[in-house]
């Protein structure tokens, strides 16, 4: 896999040198549908669905209506708790995803994203009665995404964006079932 990732990362480069680079940083917030999990526990279980995680990144304009990204995302964790034992799932991984802009003004414009994650899922298993019991299980792979947003270029080299996406996560780990990531980002572009 590591070597299809550096091919694609070669064959991109040539386009790039040609295309307006920028750094990417921002956060993220939000959720993480665990209803599978919880339909485990049945009633008097609790969910904590909720997470936070940084976004870092480069990407580049190669045109005014087309741009390419690469982005780490931190890890986002989950949980779904009866007091005796305890299910948390994390994730976190590399996105790579390719932008449709239409302008709104010479600063603003709304942009549809696509993206390949390849997101690193663990699984961990704590029972607090029978310690014995505990597990972690993580598994790697690609899931599709996508998304909208807004981009407002403050100045020629700052742009401030929003942007509201879902990381569909299937069968990531055998037994988990989906748990699909909704999330809302809010950050800063740095051309050069």
């Amino acid at each position: 896999m590591h070597k299809k990732l550096a091919l694609l990362a070669a064959l991109a480069l040539p386009s790039l040198a040609l295309a307006n680079p920028y750094i990417i940083a921002g956060a993220a917030s939000g959720t993480a549908d665990l209803s599978d999990i919880e339909s485990y526990y049945g009633p008097g279980h609790d969910t904590d669905d909720s997470f936070t995680r940084g976004i870092i990144g480069i990407g580049a304009d190669l045109n005014p209506n087309l741009a390419v990204e690469a982005s780490y995302l931190t890890e986002g964790e989950v949980t779904v708790s009866d007091g005796t034992q305890t299910d948390t799932l994390t994730n976190s991984g590399v996105q790579f995803a390719l932008l449709g802009k239409a302008p709104l003004t010479p600063q603003l414009n709304v942009f549809g994203k696509i993206s390949a994650n390849y997101m690193n899922v663990e699984w961990q298993y704590q029972d607090n009665l029978v310690p014995v019991n505990n597990y972690t299980v993580d598994d790697s792979k690609f899931q599709l995404g996508y998304g909208i947003g807004l981009h407002y270029q403050v100045v020629d080299n700052v742009g401030v964006r929003v942007a509201l996406e879902r990381i569909q996560i299937r069968d990531a780990i055998q037994g988990a079932g989906d748990s699909d990531v909704d999330q809302v980002s809010a950050g800063f572009t740095f051309g050069f």
